[in-house]
């Protein structure tokens, strides 16, 4: 190349040379760009979800509460339920002793009015034969 060019190819080789530099720094630019909004969408995202935890925290307390409140009444109900069993166990035992005292009583009271009847026919089977004698006398 003639010694005139020279300095404008070292002019041209350098100004190429920015206009790459300047594009590689437009592309790192507009790249650090789309990341700064990536990572504004993703701390976006990142605050929504941690609101989702903070309330399913929340309404996993709250619920845990709920249960255990339904078990301390379970509990009761079951303690009740058990008592009144035994209550009911107990009256059922006394009520099987009273049937089987008033069967006594009534086959007692049966047998006393078989006797007491018996003893009045006999009684009057007794007065008929006083009476027949008496007459025959």
């Amino acid at each position: 190349l003639p010694p005139v060019l020279q300095p404008n190819l070292g002019a041209l080789t350098i100004l190429s040379l920015l206009e790459r530099v300047a594009g590689i720094i437009d592309n790192v630019q507009s790249c650090q760009q789309r990341m700064e909004e990536r990572q504004l969408e993703l701390e976006n995202n990142i605050k929504t979800i941690q609101g989702d935890v903070l309330k399913l925290a929340k309404d996993h307390s709250d619920t845990s509460g709920t249960v255990e409140k339904l078990l301390q009444k379970t509990r009761k109900v079951s303690a009740n339920v058990k008592e009144v069993r035994t209550r009911v166990e107990k009256q059922n035992v006394r009520v099987k002793k009273v049937e089987t005292t008033q069967d006594e009583l009534l086959t007692r009271n049966k047998f006393r009015v078989v006797i007491y009847q018996v003893r009045r026919d006999a009684v009057k089977v007794c007065e008929a034969v006083s009476a027949w004698t008496e007459t025959r006398e």
